[in-house]
């Protein structure tokens, strides 16, 4: 009797290995199952998807970015014609056909001109406000509680971009801040130049960082990104302030004007800083909107006592050139943001490349050869058909047989 049991089973057991093989390798595509079939080549790939996912990750995020940037620059655009429309009003209020009853129409419109501006710099996408700065959580603009009397809104972010990135341990900035979109410079400063402002003004350094005065109104001190005063208090964090003038309240007779303050020479330490007195464009609105409803405006925003038509022309005119300086000021953060979103167009490029190059490499690395594997399945289906009809002939020669 011939005794097959070990030899066949030996036999099947490496063709049922085989077969496992490639079935996995045809099912799944890979080359491998796992790092012992191929500890370099395992290794290999593990670095190719690692560095596959970083990749689609950062896509994905410089995707979202540019859907911020794309409302961004929309609502820029919408900004500027909103301040070119508001020109083209107050050129028409200054003229002198125009009667009190027109100022009046002009009034109401600028009023909702001025509810658009509100909407367009305070837009959020998915809960991120476009023109917040670095904590893009925190709403852009807020109303003061008595905004209809006073017409007061607050800038709420801060003067700091956000931070995007676009390849591993590599940053750039997003977007532009309120600072860019709906306030302009009134007063600039050097080290060694004269520095003045105004009380109701933003004081922001090259570096985004804002300066405030003092309790006693003595000196500017530095705050952080979180809002608190920089301590210690010393040469890089505190300037005095050499003189100021008193504010002045509106009248029948006046407009109101902010207390003023003067810094006859700025730190030449550290070098380079720059100092801008930011003026919100919003106050300047409410001034024009109360002129042209005939009113003077008290420093706290809220109307002081009818005026005389020069005062309304006198402040009308003012008002043009405040509003020709906003777009300006916005015109110019329009053409930042474009440099901006630029960067970000050109990296998305970039990391579409990069995924299509890591997918590449997996495929040429890990993937199966399928005719090697369909020919391998044929030659097994062979083998098996070859090894049962040897088993069954030698079956037929076991020793029953043989004493037939």
């Amino acid at each position: 009797m011939i005794d097959t049991s070990r030899s066949m089973l030996y036999h099947l057991d490496n063709l049922n290995t085989e077969s496992k093989r490639v079935s996995y390798q045809m099912g799944s595509g890979k080359v491998i199952d796992k790092g012992s079939d191929d500890a370099t080549l395992y290794a290999k790939l593990i670095d190719f998807e690692d560095s596959l996912r970083v990749t689609e990750n950062l896509k994905l995020q410089v995707n979202q970015t540019q859907a911020l940037n794309d409302v961004s620059d929309t609502n820029m655009a919408s900004i500027k014609d909103a301040l070119d429309g508001i020109k083209t009003d107050l050129l028409q209020s200054l003229n002198s056909g125009m009667d009190r009853s027109d100022k009046l129409a002009i009034a109401m419109n600028l009023r909702g001109v001025r509810d658009d501006l509100y909407d367009r710099v305070t837009t959020d996408v998915g809960g991120e406000y476009i023109f917040s700065g670095s904590n893009s959580t925190v709403p852009t603009l807020e109303k003061d509680n008595d905004f209809d009397l006073n017409g007061k809104i607050e800038y709420k972010g801060n003067g700091f971009l956000r931070e995007v990135a676009v390849e591993p341990g590599s940053y750039r900035d997003r977007g532009v801040t309120g600072y860019d979109v709906i306030f302009y410079t009134a007063s600039k400063g050097l080290a060694g130049d004269s520095f003045t402002f105004s009380e109701n003004e933003r004081i922001i350094d090259n570096e985004g960082y804002e300066w405030k005065l003092n309790a006693d109104k003595t000196k500017l001190q530095k705050y952080d990104r979180d809002g608190n005063v920089f301590h210690p208090l010393d040469s890089n964090t505190e300037i005095s302030i050499d003189s100021s003038t008193d504010a002045e309240e509106a009248d029948t007779t006046k407009q109101s004007k902010q207390a003023t303050f003067t810094i006859d020479a700025l730190p030449s330490v550290p070098e380079g800083r720059v100092f801008e007195a930011k003026h919100n464009y919003f106050d300047d609105l409410n001034m024009i909107i109360n002129a042209l409803e005939g009113q003077s405006t008290k420093l706290d925003g809220t109307t002081g006592g009818e005026i005389d038509d020069e005062l309304v022309r006198k402040t009308l005119s003012n008002g043009l050139e405040q509003t020709s300086n906003q777009f300006d000021a916005a015109n110019i953060g329009h053409g930042k943001l474009g440099g901006r979103n630029k960067v970000f167009d050109t990296a998305y490029e970039a990391l579409l490349a990069k995924e299509t190059h890591y997918n590449i490499l997996i495929q040429e690395n890990g993937a199966a050869d399928v005719a090697k594997l369909a020919m391998e399945s044929q030659a097994l289906d062979m083998t098996y058909q070859a090894l049962y009809s040897t088993i069954a002939k030698m079956n037929e020669m076991s020793l029953m047989n043989y004493l037939k």
